[in-house]
């Protein structure tokens, strides 16, 4: 996250408002560029959401970087020069073993250049830095990577950044303290089709609040966000819905119960009752049981009519069914007899051949010519027919006698069983049994079924006292039948109430079944309106919750441009001359008529675009006549100006040099160097120009710039990123050398300050050699080589007779066979190649070099001496304090107080020293 993003939120966070603190924590998880989209997917469970929000607003609020509210005017910068860093398993940087504590990158207070081609290590040393002041990469959010993936090379990453004062203050804040190639870049190619950089705030771009602006231009504006879009009524609609429901199960329940209750009142009615009583209900109906049953059991105490035998139609059936067989017998006899007198063969025959005979020869049956038969064959069929049509009608007459026969029989029979059934125990046993015979008998065999009927006749007189017993008693009958038919009466109307109640208990027991369901049903009905007035308040909370959101969408996108707003403002403000001066600096080669006179910052639309006043006195948008190579370098102007106004101690340019134009290269050296305000801040440069690396290496090469340049060359191995020194710190190497006590090291690198010193001084006056042409002057490549010899005697001519120190130098370090001229190095067949050969004397030598810096350049060299006495005093004072301070001698790390009283050991060691060279001096 951004510097400014995260100051905006830590501004913003203490406000009390839920749907804001919503929106601001959406934009802190980083769903900023689609803000809206995750609005629509996140707004489910307000309470839960309430809850998140809540949480993080106070964990954020706790852990909120104190740094990240340092302020712009850079009163309260912590950040000093780096000291130096130390990289392990970080990007490409790597370690051989768990020994290996990484690469140590050393850094000077000024210039420090970092060489090496494409993939050497470049931004892998930047980003290691970054990491180190503000715990993030820019890079990693670019590319969509997770930081831990990102930067993970092997083992755990281990980064050791040290100061030259205090301790890593990491924040955001110093994210402008990095110039890399890519913000030019895009900066240059704002709103190009052809590569896909959108078009946006030009200064959003430079000044790192591409964060800020992604959100604002993934935000809809806030007149098309309407809450009516989250509005919930499904609770309402629920409501509504479950509570028609429950209203119509109520009617139901109602009309149950009043249908049971109505029900219940006429059973109670029907039994006599004035209410409806179960108790008594089951008493009068068991009453009611008993009543019927005792009254049936009292009419079945009465006789039952029964019907007489007519003996007179007793006989009428026997005579019917006995002419009726005579008859049958008799049709019989007489359709046998006309049977006979047919001659079925000649009618076979006839009938066979009938047809057309008109034109017949012969006669069909016996072949005889026609005009000799007796009787023509169409004659004989014809006379035969009648009597066929006489067997017909016969036939006929015999099956209706039958049928009548059989229907006499099953009459009688039936008759003869129902009379045994009612009278059996009346009836004398010869009675019974001719009775039994008949009903027994085949009734096909109409004869029999006559000769057994007919014996019933030999029981006329028994039959006919029976019918005086029976109609004495369905006399006695008749006389007791309006009794019986008041008993049946009653009898009836008990049943007909029984069956009543019995349809009202029905009723009532099928709709008392229903009526729990109905009333489980209203209970669910219940439970789910009150789930649902539930859910209509949280529907009314989430929707003010949603009002809310409106108006906090509103704000949030005025508070995000106008927090933009004035941090643009804010850096542009007061820069517009310092940009002037930077943009021409880079560009002073350039044709006059591409000078700018004047940079103005207009606001359009709420962004702002940069205005260039040219000589001719017209006035353009700079995106509309600047090439990419003017735009590039209009934004690095930019940036330094910024810087500049910032007070950043520290400047990182990432390949920023590859970024400007070629022949503009030369420039961007002289601004590193001689410009007033870098010139006071450490200037970490990477690149991968040989040419500028060259250059920029030349221009610092002076043998007192130890603290002030250090040159590197990065290279990528199998096994990390290798760095070789290519630095020309000499008083600092010979220093180092004198720490070990190397003594030759110490006496190769005085040499080189001491050549160093008198070669710029003959540049810097213009001293002119005479010299006689020779083959050992000339190198490889035709490069003609100055003697020394004849350099030390112009310049000591130079000098007006101010020759002692020079004369000391000169006599002391020079021994033309113990050192090779071209490459400092020693000849190993001459040891005594010079008359210091302890530590006292190369230090003696060592303050004479600084003496003889001062007779050269005696400002500068002073200023330069006054500086480090200064801060080694500083130092001295500080850690003369801290071992003061009795609390942290005794409670601080052993460690820590060691190290402590070394500083203080090496500041007054090195005051010694610089006290003795001024006093020379």
């Amino acid at each position: 996250m951004s510097f400014h993003l995260n100051t905006f939120l830590k501004n913003q966070i203490l406000d009390d408002n839920l749907s804001y603190l919503y929106l601001l924590s959406l934009i802190k998880k980083r769903k900023g560029k689609k803000l809206t989209k995750a609005i629509y997917s996140e707004l489910d469970d307000i309470d839960k959401l309430k809850r998140r929000v809540i949480r993080q607003v106070e964990r954020y609020r706790r852990i909120v970087d104190q740094n990240m509210a340092l302020e712009r005017d850079g009163s309260n910068l912590v950040l000093t020069p780096l000291k130096s860093i130390q990289v392990k398993n970080f990007r490409g940087f790597s370690s051989l073993n768990d020994n290996d504590q990484g690469t140590l990158i050393p850094f000077s207070k000024g210039v420090n250049v970092f060489f090496s081609p494409n993939g050497g290590g470049k931004t892998s040393l930047c980003e290691a830095i970054e990491y180190s002041l503000t715990d993030n990469l820019k890079e990693a959010n670019r590319r969509n990577t997770p930081l831990k993936n990102y930067i993970k090379n092997g083992g755990a990453p281990s980064i050791i950044c040290k100061l030259v004062n205090g301790v890593v203050p990491k924040s955001p804040f110093w994210n402008s303290c990095f110039i890399d190639r890519n913000r030019l870049q895009e900066f240059s190619l704002l709103g190009s089709k052809d590569t896909n950089v959108k078009q946006a705030d030009v200064l959003a771009t430079l000044f790192e609040l591409e964060e800020i602006d992604d959100i604002v231009n993934g935000m809809v504006k806030p007149a098309s966000f309407k809450a009516e879009e989250f509005i919930r009524t499904s609770g309402q609609e629920r409501y509504e819905g479950v509570s028609q429901d429950l209203a119509d199960k109520r009617r139901l329940r109602k009309t149950k119960i009043d249908e049971i209750q109505e029900d219940q009142q006429l059973l109670a009615k029907l039994f006599g009752l004035e209410k409806y009583d179960s108790a008594h209900i089951v008493t009068r109906k068991n009453y009611f049981d008993r009543l019927k049953k005792h009254l049936m059991l009292s009419t079945q105490k009465f006789e039952v009519a029964s019907e007489e035998i007519k003996l007179d139609s007793l006989s009428k059936y026997i005579n019917s069914i006995a002419w009726l067989i005579e008859l049958l017998a008799s049709r019989r006899n007489l359709l046998a007899t006309h049977a006979s007198k047919v001659n079925y063969k000649d009618l076979y025959k006839a009938i066979q051949n009938f047809g057309d005979m008109s034109d017949i020869e012969n006669c069909p049956t016996c072949e005889t010519p026609i005009k000799d038969v007796q009787k023509h064959p169409k004659q004989v069929a014809e006379d035969e027919l009648p009597k066929l049509e006489f067997l017909e009608q016969a036939s006929i007459t015999c099956k209706s006698i039958e049928h009548q026969l059989q229907e006499r029989i099953t009459v009688s029979f039936v008759y003869l069983q129902r009379f045994l059934e009612l009278n059996r125990d009346t009836l004398s046993e010869d009675l019974v049994f001719a009775i039994d015979s008949i009903l027994s008998s085949n009734k096909s065999d109409s004869a029999e079924y006559l000769t057994r009927l007919s014996a019933l006749n030999e029981f006329s007189a028994e039959i006919e006292t029976l019918n005086d017993e029976i109609r004495a008693k369905n006399k006695r009958v008749a006389n007791q039948a309006k009794r019986l038919e008041s008993l049946n009466s009653i009898i009836d109307k008990i049943e007909k109430k029984l069956r009543s109640a019995t349809v009202f208990e029905t009723n009532i027991s099928t709709k008392s079944v229903t009526l729990p369901e109905t009333s489980e049903e209203i209970i669910r009905l219940l439970k789910q309106s009150k789930a649902h007035s539930i859910q209509i308040l949280r529907d009314e909370e989430f929707n003010d919750f949603a009002k809310q959101l409106e108006d906090s969408y509103k704000k949030l996108f005025s508070e995000l441009n106008e927090y933009k707003r004035g941090v643009e403002a804010e850096n542009i403000s007061g820069i517009e001359l310092s940009t002037l001066n930077y943009y021409n600096q880079i560009n002073k080669h350039d044709n006059p008529n591409e000078i700018v006179s004047e940079v103005k910052f207009q606001q359009v639309g709420g962004t702002y675009r940069i205005i260039l006043k040219m000589q001719d006195g017209r006035e353009d948008d700079a995106f509309c006549v600047l090439s990419e190579g003017h735009l590039r370098g209009l934004g690095l102007a930019l940036l330094l100006s910024v810087a500049k106004k910032n007070c950043h101690p520290v400047i990182v340019f990432d390949d920023v040099v590859n970024a400007i134009d070629t022949e503009h290269r030369s420039n961007i050296i002289d601004i590193f160097s001689e410009d007033d305000y870098l010139k006071q801040v450490q200037r970490i440069i990477t690149t991968h120009d040989r040419m500028f690396w060259e250059k920029i290496s030349n221009k610092h090469k002076r043998a007192t710039d130890a603290d002030t340049f250090s040159s590197q060359i990065l290279k990528s191995t199998s096994k990390g990123i290798v760095i070789q020194n290519f630095g020309v710190s000499y008083s600092q190497k010979v220093k180092e050398a004198l720490e070990v006590y190397d003594i030759r090291q110490a006496l190769v690198y005085s040499r080189i300050w001491f050549e160093t010193m008198v070669n710029e001084y003959c540049v810097r006056n213009k001293i002119q050699i005479t010299t006689t042409f020779s083959s050992r002057q000339l190198k490889k490549d035709n490069w003609l080589e100055i003697s020394l010899e004849a350099t030390y005697t112009e310049f000591a001519k130079s000098l007006n007779g101010n020759v002692d120190t020079f004369n000391y130098l000169k006599n002391d370090l020079i021994n033309w066979g113990g050192q090779n001229q071209e490459h400092h190095s020693f000849d190993e067949y001459n040891y005594n190649f010079s008359h210091a050969t302890t530590s006292l004397e190369v230090q003696s030598l060592y303050e004479k070099l600084w003496v003889f810096e001062a007779q050269l350049n005696q400002d500068k060299t002073m200023e330069k001496l006054n500086n480090e006495k200064a801060e080694h005093e500083r130092i001295r004072a500080q850690t003369t304090r801290q071992l003061a301070n009795q609390g942290f001698v005794d409670n601080a790390a052993q460690e820590l107080v060691q190290n402590c009283r070394d500083r203080l050991e090496r500041a007054n060691s090195e005051l010694r020293l610089l006290n003795k060279i001024l006093e020379q001096v």
